[in-house]
């Protein structure tokens, strides 16, 4: 694949590239397929790396995440649908040939989860005769028709899985903005969209705004009422904190000395002039973190929220996150593992204390993985059973460029021009 590289695509004529793309998309599918059949054979056959008295958790999930630089919901998503098509060999056959691409498998893995082999066996059959001729779109709805030919009870199935599937996400999408989706029930989504357009009416008149911009400011408004607590929602509470979301501002910035980008918890950098704004913002609805010359944190903003155990706030703000590879979940959401256990002399302070989520909290008491961190760098190296090291090194926080006050002149009695006492 790699000799690819070295071919002059510039000498081709416009057909030949033509081809020569389709060559090369037929030989990442080839690929696609392969690693489908290992993943499957890594989902069917994993090691047990639990330790004695402990269930398996399905560990494979986290070394794969691991090893491809994924997140554990992504990795989880990839060998169910290697598992999936491993019953429908039309499928990997197709996607090892190039007559179909991973899009079309995915969809047709999607849609015959939920049916018994034979069933599954027949859908694939009827429709990958066609598929090589197919986009993507048009493969779907062919395999939407012919599962609901050969079982219209699946219908409520997929219904139902397809509620299971509710989340909501948000990803960065741009300077200032956000993408903020979520996958609901039907009745739900109309609920919600309804509160959304009734708080956006509200202001009658307001020119300045357009519909889209009132309904999207009216969705937030929403969060920002449970936040600080203004109706009947009582959200609860985690390492005795308020929910707050967490900005990080140098003293510097915040002074208005000089206007680094500061870090918004779950987005990344943002504006100096937004970080300033969020930071002074009464309500509670924001975390002040503010960083001094060598990025330490010197401030937590406890005035805007019930303290919590001092060494619990630190770590926290400190970790951020779960400090397991690719997992990116918000560290107070989840729990502070002791490096060294408490059983074994381990103290509780924050040199030896870590942010883990729930899930990889089991996993390291639960399974042979393990981990070391080098403080001065705020790195995490974690060894897994199978051998493999992976590491997890944190984001640094801006750093403080306040100037020192200038030094007091000494003034000796030889002083030339002494200041008048």
């Amino acid at each position: 694949m790699c000799d690819d590289f070295n071919i002059d695509w510039q000498s081709l004529p416009h057909a030949g590239r033509i081809d020569a793309l389709v060559s090369l998309q037929r030989r990442i599918a080839g690929l696609h397929a392969a690693q489908l059949q290992l993943l499957a054979l890594l989902a069917s056959d994993p090691p047990t790396v639990s330790l004695p008295g402990h269930d398996d958790r399905s560990w494979v999930v986290d070394d794969v995440a691991c090893a491809l630089r994924m997140s554990a919901g992504v990795a989880r998503a990839r060998l169910a649908e290697a598992i999936e098509l491993r019953r429908l060999p039309g499928a990997i056959e197709s996607l090892g040939h190039g007559l179909i691409s991973l899009e079309h498998a995915r969809v047709l893995a999607e849609a015959t989860m939920p049916l018994p082999d034979e069933a599954a066996t027949e859908v694939s059959s009827h429709v990958l005769t066609r598929a090589a001729d197919q986009s993507v779109a048009a493969f779907r709805r062919s395999v939407r028709r012919r599962v609901l030919a050969v079982d219209p009870r699946t219908a409520e199935t997929r219904r139902s899985a397809n509620v299971a599937e509710r989340r909501v996400c948000m990803r960065p999408a741009g300077e200032g903005v956000a993408e903020f989706w979520a996958l609901l029930p039907v009745d739900g989504a109309m609920a919600l969209l309804s509160a959304v357009d009734a708080l956006a009416d509200r202001r009658v008149g307001d020119d300045i705004r357009t519909a889209d911009q009132r309904r999207a400011d009216a969705l937030v408004q929403i969060g920002l009422d449970a936040l600080a607590g203004d109706g009947s929602t009582v959200l609860p509470k985690r390492h005795r904190m308020r929910p707050a979301v967490q900005v990080t501002v140098a003293l510097s910035t915040l002074l208005g000395i000089d206007d680094q980008a500061a870090e918004l918890a779950g987005v990344g950098a943002i504006p100096a002039e937004l970080a300033r704004r969020l930071a002074a913002d009464p309500s509670g609805t924001w975390r002040r973190l503010v960083t001094d010359a060598v990025g330490r944190l010197v401030d937590y903003g406890r005035m805007t929220y019930r303290p919590p155990v001092a060494v619990a706030d630190h770590v926290i703000a400190r970790d951020r996150r779960c400090r397991f590879p690719q997992c990116g979940r918000r560290a107070e959401r989840g729990d502070i593992d002791h490096s060294r256990p408490w059983s074994r002399g381990g103290t509780t302070d924050a040199a030896n204390l870590l942010s883990l989520c729930r899930r990889h909290h089991r996993l390291r008491h639960d399974t042979s993985w393990r981990y070391t961190r080098d403080a001065s760098a705020d790195v995490v190296a974690w060894s897994s059973p199978s051998g493999h090291l992976y590491t997890d090194a944190n984001d640094p926080y801006p750093i403080d460029g306040t100037p020192p006050p200038p030094a007091r002149r000494r003034v000796t009695r030889d002083d030339p021009d002494p200041p008048p006492f």
